[in-house]
C-alpha cells in the first residue's frame, strides 16, 4: 500500500492534482458545511485526471439508505474503488447512521461497494467513543476492512505506541500513519484545534516554541518522517506507509515526500 495524499474538496485541489507530473493515491475529505455530495463530484474529477481515489464516506453525513445507493453508485461509475469510512463530523446525524461501524456493515454488502474500505484508527482518542471502548470498536470494524488510516497526529511516540497496542489487542489490519506534510503551521493549528487533536500540539511545542512552530512549516514534517520512516515495511508493526494531510498544498508535500524518499 502506497502513500496517500489528503486533500480538501475544493478547487485549490484539482488545481494542485493538475499539475502532479505522476498520478498518486488522493483521499478526499468530507465535512458538514460542504456535503458528502460535494466530495463525491470532487473525487470524480481527481478521478478523471488519473489519480486514483479514496473518499472519505462518513456515515453521518449519509441521508438515508436511497442517499447511500446513489453515493456508491456514482463511485462505482467514476472508477473510485477506495473508501474510507468514518463517524464524520455532522452533530447531530443527517440521517439513520451515527456511527462507522453501522455504515460500515451496509457498505461491505452493498452490490457496488468499493473495492477496498479502510477504518480510521485515533492514537489520541475520539471526542465520541470512550477511550476503553476504542479497541473493541475497533476490533469491530476491523473484520469488516483492508486498512486502518490514523487520525492527523504530530507525536511519533504516540503513534508507534498505538500501533503496537492495537496488534497487542489481535488487530492485524495494514495501518497508515496520518500525519502533515508540509503546511502552513499557522493554519494547521486552527485546523487541529477543530479537529480535536489538541493534546498532540504539545508535541510540537517542545520543537522550539510556539513561535517557532508558526514560522517554518517543513521542520515538524521532516521530523515526523525522520523518526517514522524506519517503522514502514516492519513486519511486526505492519505499518504500510504514510497518509499525508496536505491541506490542499498537495504539491508543495508530494514535492517534499518524494525527496525524502530519494
Amino acid at each position: 500500500m502506497s502513500d496517500r495524499f489528503e486533500v480538501l474538496p475544493f478547487a485549490r485541489a484539482e488545481d494542485e492534482a493538475a499539475k502532479l507530473p505522476e498520478h498518486v493515491r488522493l483521499t478526499v475529505t468530507c465535512s458538514p458545511t460542504h456535503g458528502l455530495d460535494r466530495t463525491i463530484e470532487t473525487a470524480t474529477r481527481l478521478r478523471l485526471l488519473g489519480h486514483a481515489v479514496t473518499v472519505h464516506l462518513a456515515a453521518r453525513m449519509i441521508l438515508d439508505r436511497d442517499h447511500l445507493d446513489r453515493v456508491l453508485a456514482t463511485m462505482s461509475d467514476g472508477g473510485i474503488d477506495d473508501a474510507l469510512v468514518i463517524g464524520g463530523d455532522a452533530t447531530p446525524p443527517l440521517g439513520p447512521y451515527p456511527s462507522a461501524g453501522e455504515l460500515l456493515k451496509l457498505v461491505n454488502s452493498h452490490p457496488r461497494r468499493p473495492r477496498v474500505l479502510g477504518i480510521a484508527g485515533y492514537p489520541e482518542g475520539h471526542p465520541l467513543i470512550d477511550s476503553a471502548r476504542l479497541v473493541d470498536v475497533l476490533q469491530e470494524k476491523s473484520h469488516l476492512a483492508d486498512y486502518v488510516t490514523t487520525q492527523l497526529c504530530f507525536d511519533p511516540d504516540v503513534l508507534l505506541r498505538w500501533v503496537r497496542e492495537t496488534r497487542e489487542a489481535g488487530i492485524e489490519l495494514p495501518v497508515l500513519l496520518g500525519v502533515p506534510g508540509v503546511v502552513d503551521r499557522r493554519k494547521l493549528l486552527q485546523i487541529s484545534a477543530r479537529v480535536g487533536v489538541g493534546p498532540s500540539l504539545s508535541f510540537l511545542r517542545k520543537q522550539g516554541g510556539l513561535r517557532n512552530l508558526l514560522r517554518l512549516s517543513r521542520t515538524s514534517a521532516d521530523q515526523l518522517y525522520d523518526a517514522l520512516a524506519s517503522h514502514v515495511g516492519n513486519a511486526d508493526l505492519n505499518v504500510t506507509g504514510f497518509h499525508w494531510f496536505t491541506f490542499n498544498r498537495l504539491v508543495e508535500t508530494w514535492t517534499w515526500e518524494r525527496g525524502k524518499h530519494a
